[in-house]
């Protein structure tokens, strides 16, 4: 689906363009939608570029005692309360809005990054994946699960990869942003926005720890992809860890 909708967005049918001087404004909403993968790619940086900046102790948002901090803190909280507001207003409730945009994170993570990359190598004349049809068979289990409401990892997919690594980032990036704190570091000031958006991502991913460590029934994270996601964590650790020694 991602790669279809960047198909459409920048070929000579792009929503911009060819569905404005058809549609009007209409066009500005198909727009909205054909460029939708390329969410993955702010999605991504937020994941993993402040956590990271976090456990090599850099800080890259304001300090509390700088009025930028106000300002971060606004629109974060003033985003999400209004996306929430909005969702409550037409009738939904807050697990479905709180599942809602976690599934938007998800996807961001996952479908979507693998879409818009595929896309690139695929537009630059590079071989890339196909699309593999999974099947859509539900067992009893798998129904059980769904019946539930939990999501299913069962599947040794790679788009979990990206999901797994950004869940093991996020804590370790947490639990060592939460030990300067506790240790009274001279440059706490600047830790507890990065804290704020790894604390949150880490409420999101925890379905994805479940899936890791608690889950034992068919939609457990297969152990390969735990074990890949692992060592490529470390792996942005250890480059992370040299850059910012190198300087």
């Amino acid at each position: 689906w991602a790669i279809g909708l960047l198909e459409v967005a920048f070929s000579r049918y792009c929503p911009i363009t060819f569905g404005i001087r058809t549609m009007g404004l209409m066009g500005l909403a198909y727009a909205h939608y054909s460029f939708w993968p390329i969410w993955s790619i702010p999605i991504m940086v937020y994941a993993f570029l402040p956590q990271l900046a976090l456990a090599s102790g850099i800080s890259i948002f304001p300090k509390i005692s700088e009025p930028g901090f106000l300002l971060y803190l606004f629109l974060f909280l003033g985003a999400y309360g209004q996306d929430c507001l909005d969702f409550l207003l037409e009738g939904g409730t807050f697990r479905k809005w709180w599942n809602d945009q976690r599934i938007w994170l998800i996807r961001g993570l996952s479908c979507h990054l693998f879409g818009t990359l595929e896309y690139l190598l695929k537009s630059l004349g590079i071989s890339a994946f196909g699309f593999n049809v999974t099947s859509k068979v539900v067992d009893d289990e798998q129904s059980k699960i769904y019946s539930q409401e939990m999501l299913d990892f069962g599947v040794p997919s790679p788009m979990f990869v990206t999901l797994a690594v950004a869940a093991i980032v996020n804590f370790f990036s947490f639990s060592f942003g939460f030990l300067q704190m506790i240790c009274g570091s001279d440059d706490n000031e600047g830790l507890p926005l990065q804290m704020l958006l790894a604390g949150f991502i880490m409420l999101n991913c925890w379905p994805v720890y479940e899936a890791m460590v608690l889950r034992t029934d068919k939609g457990k994270m297969p152990t390969k992809v735990t074990i890949i996601a692992a060592f490529l964590a470390w792996t942005l650790y250890a480059a992370a860890f040299h850059i910012s020694f190198s300087k």
